[in-house]
């Protein structure tokens, strides 16, 4: 480890939960003892089950939602609490997660390598391993300084549409991105966790956000800035004619 990182606790961690009783506890509990996190906040998202009973003895920061914000709401709300401008994002179903996958994370973006790193959970399977690390669409475990989030508009900070919309925004602003493939780590499916039908929904409404968000942002919002690109163009080529 470099000197950037070394004994010091430079991370917020924010852990956006949803009726999560079964494995927020040993993921905060992994977060928490990293030696370069300075603070686990974890936004409880108006859960109905044991997830907040499950936080009782652990050294976190608590905050809880009385009405549902959807994830990217719940994710804003841990980041106007964190007093780091290092940002590891942890989803809270996620299994396998050790010390040295978050080391690997929070090293790359401390050091200023990276604006972003996405650690893209183990599908068992190369060509599958090989989309989700190009795509990065669903990557909840993800480091970014804190300046990066604020420059996604709000209007995209939505349920499942933010993972999509912190990727495009940070590529299109020039923003150092980097991914790579966790051996280990996976996570709880939605249909184990509630039931086959309501995780089936659960997971369409997903890709449908996720989809909507892909269409939205790599057309309609490319679109819009060539179009703004052109403008300022041909906006410098006229005041280069006054003269």
């Amino acid at each position: 480890m470099g000197t950037t990182t070394r004994k010091k606790k430079i991370v917020s961690v924010i852990i956006p939960a949803y009726n999560e009783e079964r494995t927020i506890a040993t993921v905060a509990l992994i977060a928490s003892t990293h030696p370069y996190v300075d603070e686990v906040i974890i936004v409880d998202d108006a859960s109905t089950d044991g997830t907040a009973e499950q936080l009782i003895d652990l050294d976190i920061h608590y905050v809880r939602l009385e009405k549902n914000h959807g994830k990217a709401g719940a994710m804003q709300t841990g980041v106007e609490e964190a007093r780091n401008d290092i940002l590891f994002f942890i989803d809270a179903d996620i299994v396998g997660l050790t010390h040295e996958m978050m080391s690997e994370l929070i090293v790359r973006v401390a050091s200023g390598r990276y604006d972003m790193f996405v650690a893209v959970r183990d599908r068992e399977h190369p060509l599958l391993n090989r989309i989700a690390q190009d795509t990065m669409l669903l990557g909840g475990e993800r480091v970014m300084t804190k300046e990066l989030w604020s420059y996604v508009p709000k209007e995209f900070k939505r349920n499942f549409q933010i993972e999509t919309a912190l990727n495009f925004f940070a590529r299109e602003r020039g923003y150092r991105v980097g991914s790579k493939i966790m051996q280990g780590l996976t996570q709880v499916i939605k249909e184990k966790k509630r039931g086959i039908l309501r995780g089936l929904y659960d997971r369409f409404v997903m890709i449908v956000d996720v989809t909507f968000a892909f269409v939205r942002l790599h057309i309609m919002e490319r679109y819009r800035i060539s179009r703004l690109n052109i403008g300022r163009d041909m906006s410098r080529k006229k005041n280069m004619y006054k003269y």
